[in-house]
């Protein structure tokens, strides 16, 4: 009788410890770094990850909903302009200029009308200045203020509480001393005022002063009305930027009828009502560092954003179809019988319906439901790894007839070995460094078929570098410039970065799954 602890001995002989396993997969990364791919593979891959963690740490969590369903945050950006970088090539730039005001630079007291450059002030008067340098002959894209936080209330007078009205007063100096005001002014409520929230540039105002000054025509003047403020007419056709120092100076005043202006000042000091946050605004020709869409979305923020949903897509899909073929093939080559004729003709029907009709229908259906955009792009996924673990499990099917046909398996199921144990112990360790291999050439083809859905109309609603390029072909198609290179160049130069790495990588570890591809 054969003693079971010689038995056991014996079924646990060629068992690696878990320090040969570690020695094994320090031998294995040794192999794939010997190698330039590999070293190239590890360096892209290493980065890519590291972006993404950086833009889980630091977007905000509902930047899906901001950047895809909140248009009016990115207002007060300059729409379609490049990064700002440019001017480092010599393209003349106008910079972008914010500046937030929680507080007045000056406030004063006009028990009567005082004219300033044109305009009559009284009452409780707030100025708020922005200066603006423009060095390079460039011209901004438009001036406004935005409104940020807004408190109504009233005060008392002799017939009672009464509501302030606020008149709103946006003048730029130019640096040849002209004085230029460019919004038209009426008497608001504060809550109307809030309501607004924004005071933007006229053209018909700024071109009435601006045909006086210039001595061109009207119509000219109206249409061109920014350039001219922020340049010098040579005849009318051309326009010269002005360079210099600009102030953007914000006049706020407060009346309210029977109420003496020093009551409205206590109230606005002390926080009772009034304009509390503003910011003034000069929209640059260049933004950021990658520029902007024609919503004037920051491209640097939705590409970093694309560096976690692809790599997400990508192992997701590719581990999913992996580890599904690879089960399937194993099982499908070990036991035969039924279990192989069941998993090949799946494996056949799935090989004979075309993914793209499929995936076409399916986005379209999806665009149509109500539904979050994570389900919908784990929607996608979840077909791409139902089509895609059929190639695997045919070639794992085949390595595992051929492994169970050597002896050493008949060897353990005469010892009395398990199929459990044969399969763990003797099979799949031969086909796992080929799984690996093809784990990591199938990620850039899960990348690629979201970029691909996504420039073909298909969208799931998540900012990833496919529905950027995608923006970028229906903003040319609707009759956009073709020069907007900062919007279509950077997503396909990661997307094709993110597909090297892997294939990088893949090529690397061939040589360790077949060691006949070596070089000698």
């Amino acid at each position: 009788m054969v003693d079971s602890k010689a038995t056991k001995k014996v079924k646990n002989a060629g068992q690696p410890s878990l320090s040969e396993r570690l020695r094994g997969a320090r031998e294995i990364f040794g192999e794939v770094w010997k190698q330039a791919m590999g070293k190239a593979g590890f360096i892209l891959i290493t980065f890519i990850v590291v972006m993404s963690i950086y833009a889980i740490v630091t977007m905000p969590p509902n930047f899906v909903n901001i950047w895809s369903f909140n248009i009016k945050y990115w207002e007060d950006n300059p729409a379609v302009v490049p990064p700002a970088w440019v001017s480092l090539f010599g393209e003349p730039v106008a910079p972008h200029m914010a500046k937030e005001f929680k507080e007045p630079v000056e406030s004063s007291v006009y028990l009567r009308p005082v004219e300033y450059y044109g305009v009559k002030l009284m009452g409780y008067v707030q100025r708020y200045q922005l200066n603006y340098v423009l060095n390079d002959p460039a011209f901004p894209k438009d001036v406004l203020v935005r409104f940020v936080e807004v408190k109504a209330g009233n005060v008392t007078g002799r017939a009672g509480p009464v509501e302030p009205s606020v008149t709103v007063y946006v003048l730029v100096h130019r640096p040849d001393g002209h004085v230029i005001l460019v919004n038209k002014p009426e008497p608001l409520k504060l809550s109307d005022l809030a309501a607004r929230g924004v005071e933007r540039l006229d053209a018909a105002v700024v071109g009435q002063q601006l045909s006086k000054l210039f001595n061109i025509p009207l119509e000219v003047a109206q249409s061109r009305a920014l350039l001219l403020l922020f340049g010098e007419p040579q005849g009318n056709e051309t326009v010269n930027p002005l360079t210099g120092t600009y102030t953007v100076e914000v006049i706020i005043t407060y009346l309210a009828r029977g109420v003496n202006p020093a009551v409205i000042q206590n109230a606005v000091e002390n926080g009772e009502l009034g304009v509390r946050d503003l910011k003034i605004i000069v929209k640059g020709s260049a933004y950021g560092r990658m520029g902007t869409d024609s919503y004037g979305r920051d491209l640097y923020l939705g590409l970093l954003y694309g560096f976690p949903v692809a790599l997400l897509i990508g192992f997701f899909a590719a581990v999913s179809s992996v580890v599904i073929g690879l089960v399937a093939g194993i099982v499908s080559g070990y036991y035969g019988g039924i279990i192989d004729d069941i998993i090949q003709r799946t494996v056949d029907v799935l090989g004979n319906i075309p993914l793209l009709p499929v995936l076409v229908l399916l986005g379209v259906t999806l665009q149509e439901l109500d539904v979050s955009p994570w389900t919908r792009l784990f929607v996608i996924i979840g077909f791409l790894v139902i089509f895609g673990w059929g190639g695997m499990a045919i070639i794992v099917r085949s390595m595992t007839l051929s492994i169970k046909s050597e002896p050493y398996i008949d060897a353990a199921k005469a010892i009395g070995a398990s199929d459990r144990r044969i399969i763990f112990k003797h099979i799949l360790p031969q086909i796992v460094p080929y799984a690996m291999a093809n784990l990591v050439f199938s990620v850039p083809g899960a990348i690629l078929v979201e970029a691909g859905l996504s420039v073909l109309g298909i969208r799931h609603g998540l900012p990833t570098w496919g529905s950027i390029l995608a923006d970028a072909r229906d903003y040319i198609g609707a009759g956009g410039s073709y020069g907007v290179w900062w919007w279509i160049l950077p997503p396909g130069i990661l997307i094709g970065i993110t597909s090297l790495a892997f294939v990088f990588l893949g090529l690397a570890l061939e040589t360790v799954v077949e060691p006949r591809l070596k070089r000698r």
